[in-house]
């Protein structure tokens, strides 16, 4: 086993080089361009020709016992990250860029999207692809014992019963009038305002593009094409599981939810983005709810609007007062908000937690049991059937720092299970956009499936999960068919 380095500057030590490096950039250096840094003032929004460029040179208030944060070095994303989340994140990037070059069998990220992942430091985890193969090596910090796996810092139990939420937080306390800070809200906790540039590229919506495509009489159709928006990713999904000789079984949710990201230089509304998910679901199958949107997935300020509305209605009202309002900002919103606005919608829902218990049961094992039995409980009894195509809604996933979508469910023939998810983060690759539409895959394309997997060594990071799960009957139109 590899001895402990020692800080120069300090008593810390790490076994690992690179989780010392990051220290010293957090910790003594100055002028760290992967560091927020304590200025006693909001971010000055960037101008509109440069923002990641400026955003590199924004600094933002720290808190004591806060969460370390982070810019990610990859250029146009503008997420300020959680240290401990760093190394998946770059990873996730990597696969985010992932081309297949079907004539060579191989699969590669082009040369420049790789260059720009790598910091002076050297920052970025190395990745090689041979063939078919994915391969990753790279250097990582797993949590070594319970105490430091990440927990909610902010949890639904806090909005509609405070006294039931027994676990200590490790998050800043809020005030004496209930106002939540950095560590619950995210870097831009105490913003009164996002950035000029950045309210008016929300508040112009994504980029849409009209195409056209072969409809299935053979005739010239007109689509529309939204530039942060991917439908038919879940088709695809299910013939990679069906392909993957690892796989002894697989469910996907209902095929009508999208896949939706942030856009160029967003920063961290993830929550808004699984929410437009859920919302996708709804409006694609019919679900109840679906008269409450128009024919276009709601934005990111619309969303605003209607979490605030849900309050004025007297729903989770006590979110207000810790959050001090969400409109026009950046502040992260979790389960309380996204429970608010369902309610306030009239759509049925259901909310989970999952916690690390004294009986050993943890979390993360806790939550790919009920997922699978979500999906279990839905999938037909036949034994032959390797992929499970359900009509069941997608699943919102709160875990600390960052949510994600649940579209559905592996478990391999080693005995090991993956949630397989949407995670807004990260843009659709073009390996995947390049067999988007296609019913004949037949080569087994881990490198393409792996971005959307998240198995125990992702999660196990955690001790704490909540869910959003939708329980209105689902719609049971033949929509795979389609």
């Amino acid at each position: 086993m590899a001895e402990s380095i020692q800080c120069p500057f300090c008593p810390f030590s790490d076994r690992d080089s690179y989780f010392l490096m990051l220290h010293v950039e957090e910790l003594h250096t100055d002028d760290s361009p992967f560091v927020a840094r304590d200025n006693n003032s909001l971010p000055r929004a960037p101008s509109p020709t440069s923002p990641g460029k400026q955003a590199r040179r924004n600094s933002l208030p720290k808190e004591a016992g806060d969460t370390e944060w982070v810019l990610c070095p990859e250029d146009n994303c503008g997420e300020q990250i959680p240290l401990y989340e760093l190394n998946d994140h770059l990873d996730l990037h990597l696969a985010e860029h992932l081309e297949y070059q079907e004539a060579a069998g191989i699969s590669s990220s082009s040369s420049s999207t790789t260059a720009n992942m790598r910091s002076p430091s050297n920052i970025a985890s190395e990745h090689s692809f041979s063939g078919n193969s994915y391969s990753t090596q790279s250097h990582r910090r797993e949590p070594s014992d319970a105490s430091e796996k990440t927990t909610l810092t902010r949890s639904f139990l806090d909005i509609i019963k405070p006294s039931a939420s027994s676990k200590k937080k490790s998050g800043s306390k809020p005030d004496k009038n209930g106002r939540l800070g950095k560590s619950e809200l995210g870097p831009y906790a105490f913003e009164e305002q996002m950035p000029g540039w950045l309210y008016r590229q929300i508040e112009a919506g994504p980029k849409v593009t009209v195409a056209n495509r072969i409809g299935r009489d053979g005739r010239i159709i007109k689509v529309e094409e939204v530039d942060n928006e991917t439908p038919g990713v879940l088709p695809v999904l299910a013939q990679l599981c069906s392909i993957d000789r690892g796989v002894s079984r697989a469910y996907l949710c209902h095929p009508s939810t999208m896949f939706i990201t942030k856009r160029q230089n967003e920063g961290g509304f993830c929550g808004y983005r699984n929410t437009q998910m859920l919302v996708s679901y709804i409006q694609g199958s019919k679900a109840q709810g679906h008269d409450r949107f128009g024919p276009r997935t709601p934005g990111i300020l619309a969303l605003q609007d209607l979490i605030e509305e849900a309050w004025d209605k007297g729903i989770n009202p006590v979110s207000r007062i810790q959050t001090g309002g969400i409109r026009g900002t950046r502040k992260y919103i979790g389960t309380p908000e996204v429970e608010a606005l369902l309610r306030s919608l009239g759509i049925d829902h259901g909310l989970q937690m999952f916690t690390d218990r004294d009986n050993g049961s943890q979390a993360y094992e806790q939550l790919l049991s009920d997922v699978e039995s979500y999906f279990v409980a839905a999938a037909d009894d036949d034994d032959n059937v390797k992929v499970h195509r359900t009509h069941l809604p997608p699943i919102y996933l709160q875990q600390p720092g960052h949510s994600i979508t649940i579209v559905g469910f592996e478990r391999l023939k080693d005995g090991s299970r993956n949630l397989l998810v949407f995670d807004p983060m990260f843009r659709t690759s073009p390996g995947m956009h390049r067999i988007l539409g296609r019913k004949d895959l037949r080569t087994h394309r881990p490198e393409i499936l792996q971005a959307y997997r998240r198995g125990a060594r992702q999660l196990s990071k955690h001790r704490d999960f909540e869910m959003v799960k939708l329980t209105a009957h689902p719609p049971l139109f033949p929509a795979w068919d389609v």
